[in-house]
């Protein structure tokens, strides 16, 4: 019957219909079920498309975890508006730019973000509107403010609009170690393919009890999105499983909530892992009830998985391997899979996984190459950007820039990421991205960015600066510049001054030997 779904606003009519009123979501003690959020949605719907969004048009998420999250999401799908969900963590300067690329014409907000939004829309003429959660009305400023808890009340529309399975229904902004940050596109296909493949893989008909799940991580972003779209599949015997939700992540909250609620799995990091293992008082809360542990967005060490597999009393986590081009997805461990130590699994459902060489020939198995993916998850390209989607979208292939091999029964081994990015607490930090910011420093006249390995975040920023003559800056006035212009989570830990940047013959900035540099430094 789910063959049928093609885009995201049938899907939540089919779970409606199929799963009747049930639990949703818990936040804060307070609990949420389908039925609302439907309605809500519905309700949100006859409000944007009454402000004038329709088909294509694009609007800016920028919300902290709340449960509104998800009725923001599907309002703008039924309108077959696009949501471009932004870390609540973005700077104004980093806002602006998204809002200029991708053309929005309106932003989603709240009360704690509403200042840099203001900041990013100013100049923007094709800014129409802004809503803000928990905000008043404010009409007569240069851009009009709603309040959202208003559009909310709206009368709820009858029909969503007429979508096709390829329009694009969601755009994240990541970046390669080169240029600036680019939208990739995805589309109602992409997302349905994802919810049903992450569906399977977990494997729901192996289990005995309804699912409760605990997890921290982003709702306004593709996280949120899978966790709401995956839920909605969820079998009519397990119907009473539901997700409790965290405004942000707190070890001791975390661990309180899984004792609680008994929760059977949870959502994580590898930096999550660090900090939970390492509470003063893990041992005193019962994490017996837990049977899935999932972990993405960055590699997952061995060690740190087989310490919290001890203390879990499960035999391994199931790791997810993928990236935001191909929806989040390209393998992933079963439960059911036996114990190998440091690999990412195997291919969703649906979705292609190859290791090719630098001229794009498959390699067999156990060699070392590219990671390629294919299927109905990988994106439709990167928005207003034909070179870059040619480059990456080729012979039908997505070439992620990883490089690990395959054993001989299809189980992925990830041996290195993307050469140059960063990931510290699981967030893609870009290179090319805080260079550009400090190349506008007026002391600095080179600048080269690599990752340091850091026990609890994975990876920390670095900088190698050289001076321009006659220049003496400070560490700390370098940082500080960076991070009045960025999210200071991404800005430098440290600044090495030096004479000259290591290079090739073609004057290539060799990253390599600064890697190596830093693992022998002190700083």
């Amino acid at each position: 019957m789910t063959s049928t779904i093609l885009t995201l606003p049938e899907l939540s009519e089919y779970s409606v219909e199929h799963l009747g009123k049930r639990r949703e979501l818990i936040f804060k003690g307070e609990e949420f079920t389908n039925f609302e959020f439907f309605d809500l949605s519905r309700r949100l719907q006859q409000s944007l498309s009454n402000l004038g969004l329709s088909n294509g048009d694009v609007v800016i998420m920028c919300l902290n975890n709340h449960p509104m999250v998800f009725p923001v999401f599907q309002g703008i799908f039924r309108t077959g508006g696009i949501a471009v969900p932004v870390m609540f963590s973005v700077t104004a300067w980093e806002m602006a730019y998204i809002l200029s690329n991708s053309k929005a014409k309106a932003v989603i907000t709240d009360k704690a973000g509403i200042e840099r939004v203001r900041e990013a829309v100013a100049g923007q003429d094709q800014i129409e509107w802004i809503a803000i959660l928990g905000g008043d009305d404010n009409l007569e400023g240069n851009v009009p403010e709603h309040s959202l808890d208003r559009l909310f009340k709206n009368d709820p529309a009858e029909n969503f609009a007429n979508i096709d399975q390829d329009d694009v229904a969601m755009m994240l902004y990541t970046a390669g170690t080169t240029g600036k940050p680019k939208g990739v596109m995805l589309t109602h296909r992409n997302l349905i393919h994802s919810a049903k493949a992450a569906s399977i893989t977990s494997e729901l008909d192996r289990l005995e009890q309804p699912q409760i799940i605990v997890s921290s991580l982003p709702m306004a972003h593709i996280f949120g999105v899978a966790v709401m779209n995956t839920g909605m599949l969820t079998p009519k015997r397990l119907v009473d499983g539901y997700t409790v939700q965290m405004e942000w992540f707190d070890p001791d909250i975390f661990l309180s909530l899984i004792q609680e609620h008994r929760a059977t799995a949870i959502t994580v990091v590898p930096t999550m892992l660090v900090f939970l293992i390492n509470h003063p008082r893990i041992n005193e809360f019962d994490l017996t009830s837990l049977a899935d542990v999932v972990s993405g967005a960055a590699p997952l060490p061995i060690e740190l998985a087989e310490a919290f597999c001890k203390l879990a009393d499960i035999s391994h986590i199931r790791v997810i391997y993928g990236c935001t081009e191909c929806t989040g997805i390209a393998t992933t461990v079963l439960a059911s899979d036996t114990y190998r130590p440091g690999s990412a699994g195997r291919a969703f459902p649906g979705v292609g996984v190859q290791i090719v060489d630098e001229h794009d020939n498959p390699l067999p198995a156990g060699k070392n190459g590219e990671i390629v993916v294919n299927g109905p998850s990988v994106m439709k390209g990167y928005l207003n950007n034909p070179q870059e989607t040619t480059e990456t979208l080729r012979n039908g292939w997505l070439h992620t820039g990883d490089i690990g091999y395959l054993d001989s029964e299809g189980y992925l081994f990830v041996v290195d990421r993307k050469k140059d990015m960063i990931i510290k607490g699981g967030e893609n930090i870009y290179p090319s991205e805080l260079e550009e910011i400090m190349y506008q420093h007026d002391a600095v006249a080179e600048v080269a960015v690599v990752g340091k390995p850091d026990p609890v975040f994975g990876e920390s920023v670095v900088a190698f600066v050289v001076p321009k003559p006659g220049q003496t800056p400070l560490e700390k006035e370098i940082i500080d510049f960076v991070k009045a212009k960025i999210s200071s989570f991404k800005a430098p830990a440290n600044i090495h001054f030096v004479d000259s940047i290591p290079k090739s013959l073609v004057g290539k900035i060799l990253k390599r030997e600064l890697r190596e540099i830093v693992i022998e430094s002190k700083n």
